[in-house]
């Protein structure tokens, strides 16, 4: 028995040294470089860096690569929809839904190519945008009940849209310019305020519709193009508040629980924050359009510009040693991520270890050679 354990134990560290490390990595960077071959070479340092942190810094496993993630408010349960190969985007998808504080998943496979993708503020239902072909400009409207694990399609929406979906299971979504509610209860859609169509911006231009659902029940609908959009608030009537929108992007604010967006034109964009009672803006600070942001409260918050990921805490600004594509708010001070390479990951306010961060230091200067 003892020999049978000596054997295994020997085959285990000769599977791992066959495995991917951050030396492997380096060096197949060093061999891109010596070619000129920038772009290679950041990517593998970029693997390089990952494969270096503690395990603390992911959310799943090391070697697995996602396309999408979204967080519930509270930042207990994570959805993520992987990454796939070009020649492989209209086979079936996996998506999985990581309850953290009871420590259990619920998987699933979604058909053909995910678009987007909205979670519920509880994060008890997902809404994704499903592509069937790239022939198509319209996209399926699925929605995951992810308790008992039921996908229900909803209707259909161009692609460019995004629905919205309550705590209660009710998918908001544009068609033909005509704002649709589908009720989870009955299973049926509905126009909404009898089917009249919200003003545009620029009427002879097409419009796109994104909606958000807030954790206090209430729907918003940013709805314009091209820099140009108004803002809706969705109740009994839609209720115009802003025809001065930015970016169709709109932001939970986790402390306060309130929403904040982009304001302005061109060159001199503010970010401001509504209240949600009255819909009156509270705060407001200058800031540029970033690819992501995600607001712990409306002092403190973090972005993605230029790929790289930074913190804003008052008027102090700090660079963090990651490079990111999308973010979203974790449990007490914690930041969720996607990194450019896919991994899911977390930041809880600590540094990566000094070997790691070299690591780092060595990809930003690859990364400054190719700019």
């Amino acid at each position: 028995m003892k020999a049978f354990r000596l054997i295994a134990t020997f085959f285990v560290a000769i599977l791992s040294a066959c495995g991917p490390t951050p030396e492997k990595f380096i060096e197949k960077a060093q061999n891109a470089l010596a070619k000129e071959n920038y772009d290679a070479a950041l990517l593998y340092m970029k693997n390089a860096y990952e494969l270096s942190l503690p395990k603390e810094f992911f959310i799943t496993k090391r070697d697995q690569s996602f396309a999408f993630l979204r967080a519930s408010l509270d930042g207990q349960r994570v959805l993520l929809v992987e990454k796939k190969l070009p020649q492989k985007l209209f086979d079936n998808t996996r998506a999985v839904v990581i309850d953290r504080a009871k420590d259990a998943q619920t998987k699933r496979s979604l058909p053909g190519k995910i678009r987007d993708v909205n979670f519920s503020p509880e994060g008890a239902f997902a809404v994704f945008l499903q592509q069937p072909s790239e022939s198509l400009k319209d996209c399926k409207v699925l929605l995951w009940s992810v308790g008992d694990d039921r996908l229900i399609e909803v209707g259909q929406t161009h692609c460019v849209m995004k629905p919205a979906v309550k705590n209660d299971g009710t998918v908001w979504y544009m068609r033909n310019d005509q704002i649709h509610v589908f009720d989870l209860k009955s299973e049926k859609d509905n126009l909404y305020n009898k089917g009249r169509k919200p003003e545009k911006s620029a009427k002879k231009f097409p419009a796109y519709a994104r909606f958000y659902a807030s954790p206090d029940n209430k729907v918003w609908m940013i709805y314009g193009a091209a820099g140009s959009y108004r803002l809706y608030q969705l109740g009994d009537k839609p209720k115009l508040v802003s025809k001065e929108i930015a970016s169709h992007r709109l932001y939970l604010i986790s402390e306060a629980k309130k929403v904040g967006v982009f304001i302005g034109g061109a060159g001199a964009q503010q970010f401001v924050t509504l209240n949600p009672k009255d819909s009156q803006i509270g705060r407001r600070m200058k800031a540029k359009v970033w690819t992501d942001a995600a607001f712990m409260n409306d002092k403190q918050y973090y972005y993605i510009e230029d790929g790289i990921l930074a913190y804003r805490n008052g008027k102090d600004e700090a660079e963090l040693p990651f490079w990111a594509d999308q973010i979203a708010i974790g449990t007490k001070d914690e930041l969720l991520f996607l990194s450019s390479t896919g991994s899911a990951m977390r930041y809880a306010q600590k540094p990566p270890p000094a070997e790691s961060l070299r690591i780092y230091n060595k990809a930003v200067e690859i990364d400054d050679t190719k700019s």
